[in-house]
């Protein structure tokens, strides 16, 4: 029943439509437009009598903006103008998926066989269906039919039309079929990842096989077949929806083999079919969520791929081990007893015969670390602590007793240099944030870089950005390995407003500059320490620069070595700062603007910026990805898109339909190159039509 795509046969009335367009106008103007339930229906139906919204009738439109509908997002039609990502199946028609499932072999089963598996027509689970997975997609092919082919159109009532998707749906869901198709089981089988390979993997190419695309954290690929000359011509290829997504999708999906592994908030790790969005696997922990450090609670920001197994954290503090090709569990460690002080949300890092974890601290306090497990066992190998305790190089950095809860998150990947067995990770913000009352002194190792030898754990060198914080800019970033002639750097663009270039084996600091505005150190001295303003005492406190979610954020850079430029996402906002603990840093409703700003790696000069809209409200941003093709690929807020590497020119943008919060990807699979990035409650992924990529 849903074979090839068919064209868009959407038969309008110009008379009906203009007479429905028209009684809709007039019950919208007899009522107040101060109403904001009205304004934004009235602002849809302009949308799309002016055909900025497609492959969407009047009548349908008018029908799911009655008092009373079913679908009950379709205020997000305005931003994504994409019924695709916003109508679902009404809930009334998933309780009548029996229904659908008489209408299904009564009209459908003949062609595409009793149990929707294919016969003179195509699968309906398995593969790609050719025109969009979406909800939406699925009711207007059954409805419209597939020009030239045996699919015809069914005039059935929009009910039935319903039921039938809501069947097709719990087809495709794995766990209602006896087992998905097996050539996706055969391809997860296949699946592993020697250590030696992830060692040699430079930049990332067909697969993306860490957090970052490989060791050195650069999120850069080596993929060119999507370029500047022809990424305007980018489609979206395959949409996985979600079911009941609680939370902020975060993650940056690993892939491996055609085979695509994805995190989601409160536990649940899937596996993909990277080139359909086929599930071919779900697990699902049972996570206690508490509200935590960072971010709204319960995220999780990916996997780690090493031999034929999947390693991801949970909220609620488990470090796990699943089989690559069937999602069951090998081993489960308890992290942490010291929940929900101390939770994991970050993508674990895997090397050698080990795998690498680091932990947040809440508002509550706890004592951050990064801890190292065997891989095959789950057994603990080594545990560095990131804020010394007794007799231990730094603790004098305390105050009294202050050290056991100081915090010192470890909630981000780190890095990892496989030829001289340094691990580099960053440490967060002291606590409490902003009291700094009882945590007199520098306060170690919180916001610095620790570098930690990979083998025994033990501290090589530390680089502090922010001694004794108390703006909550903590160095939960990504860092970036980086040559050139023989310099050996890592690279850091900081929350404090600083980029700053070291040097890898030693930790000494090379340069370093603001990269936003920034309001609070007069310059950083000749060992990169920061050489303060005079803070202010004014009881209606002093406007800061940056505020207190930072120049950025967690989201994570990139560098391109051709262009010798690191990408970075900024946040333009001041805070207004008190001088008493009591009061909590505001924007006082401020305006502030997101960007990408282009730096020159060595210096951290402004090469170029792409600025989006000034907003009031959500300073989020999300982590950006380059190409060999000279493309930047970023997003603000739902609208994601790409820009000239060199110029910062917006190539191509797309609304999304939902909030864009975890950082793309790119990847390969026979041949053809994909991209995709996580948007509000689904998987969005693109590519070339067939005769671009060639």
């Amino acid at each position: 029943m849903v074979g090839a795509p068919p064209s868009v046969l959407v038969v309008r009335s110009r008379r009906g439509g203009a007479l429905l367009l028209m009684a809709a106008l007039i019950g919208i103007l007899a009522a107040p437009l101060a109403l904001p339930q009205l304004r934004w229906r009235a602002q849809a139906i302009w949308l799309l009598a002016t055909g900025r919204i497609p492959d969407l009738q009047m009548r349908e439109l008018l029908s799911f903006l009655r008092p009373g509908s079913e679908q009950k997002d379709m205020q997000r039609i305005l931003a994504s103008r994409n019924p695709y990502a916003v109508i679902r199946v009404p809930a009334s028609a998933n309780a009548e998926k029996e229904a659908g499932a008489v209408l299904f072999h009564a009209q459908c089963a003949s062609c595409h066989g009793p149990d929707g598996g294919g016969g003179e027509a195509p699968a309906l689970f398995g593969r790609e269906l050719a025109h969009g997975n979406s909800d939406w997609a699925l009711y207007r092919t059954i409805r419209l039919g597939v020009p030239n082919t045996t699919m015809p159109p069914h005039p059935l009532p929009p009910q039935q039309l319903w039921q039938l998707v809501a069947h097709i749906r719990s087809i495709d869901i794995p766990h209602e079929r006896a087992k998905p198709a097996r050539e996706l089981l055969e391809n997860a089988r296949r699946v592993s990842v020697a250590a030696s390979e992830l060692n040699a993997t430079a930049l990332p190419a067909d697969d993306w096989l860490t957090y970052s695309g490989s060791y050195s954290s650069a999120r850069h690929s080596t993929l060119a077949q999507i370029d500047a000359s022809n990424v305007d011509r980018l489609a979206t290829r395959w949409i996985h929806q979600f079911d009941d997504v609680s939370g902020r999708v975060e993650c940056s999906p690993l892939v491996r083999d055609g085979v695509m592994f994805v995190t989601l908030p409160r536990g649940r790790v899937m596996a993909l079919d990277a080139a359909t969005g086929h599930t071919i696997w779900v697990h699902s922990e049972p996570v206690e969520v508490a509200p935590g450090g960072e971010g709204p609670g319960g995220q999780n920001r990916g996997v780690a791929l090493l031999g034929d197994r999947v390693f991801y954290g949970t909220w609620d503090g488990k470090l796990l081990a699943l089989s690559a090709a069937t999602g069951d569990v090998l081993w489960r460690i308890q992290v942490t007893p010291d929940y929900p002080r101390l939770y994991i949300s970050g993508a674990p890092l895997a090397f050698g015969d080990l795998v690498v974890t680091g932990v947040g601290t809440s508002k509550l306090g706890g004592r951050g670390f990064v801890v190292a497990y065997d891989a095959n066992t789950g057994r603990e190998r080594w545990r560095f602590m990131a804020i010394p305790g007794p007799g231990e190089s730094g603790h004098d950095s305390w105050s009294g007793d202050s050290w056991q809860t100081g915090g010192g998150g470890t909630w981000m990947s780190g890095a990892y240099d496989p030829r001289a067995d340094l691990l580099y990770w960053g440490v967060g913000n002291p606590k409490p944030d902003f009291d700094n009352s009882l945590r007199k002194g520098d306060n170690l190792y919180t916001n610095s870089v620790v570098a930690l030898r990979g083998a025994s754990g033990q501290l090589v060198w530390h680089f502090q950005f922010t001694p004794h914080d108390t703006h909550d800019w903590d160095s939960n970033q990504v860092p970036i390995i980086a040559d050139r002639d023989g310099q050996r750097r890592l690279l850091w663009a900081n929350r404090n407003g600083f980029y700053y270039v070291l040097d890898r084996d030693t930790g000494k600091f090379v340069n370093g500059v603001p990269f936003v505005q920034q309001n609070w150190a007069e310059r950083l001295d000749a060992n990169g320490r920061p050489v303060l303003l005079p803070a202010s005492t004014d009881v209606h406190g002093q406007l800061m620069f940056p505020g207190a979610k930072g120049g950025t954020n967690w989201w994570p850079a990139s560098f391109d070595p051709q262009l010798q430029l690191v990408f970075v996402p900024v946040l333009e906002q001041g805070m207004v700062f008190f001088p008493t603990p009591r009061s909590r840093p505001t924007d006082a409703g401020r305006s502030f603007y997101t960007a990408v700003r282009a730096l020159d790696a060595g210096t951290g000069r402004l090469v170029w910026e792409r600025r989006y809209a000034q907003r009031i409200l959500d300073g989020n941003g999300t982590g950006v990805l380059s190409t060999r093709g000279g493309v930047v690929f970023a997003a603000d807020q739902t609208t994601f898109g790409a820009l000239d590497a060199k110029s910062g020119r917006q190539l191509w943008t797309i609304e999304t339909g939902g909030l864009v919060a975890g950082a793309p990807v790119t990847y390969a699979v026979r041949g053809e190159q994909f991209v995709s990035v996580p948007a509000g409650g689904s998987l969005l992924t693109f590519a070339l039509p067939a005769a671009s990529s060639q």
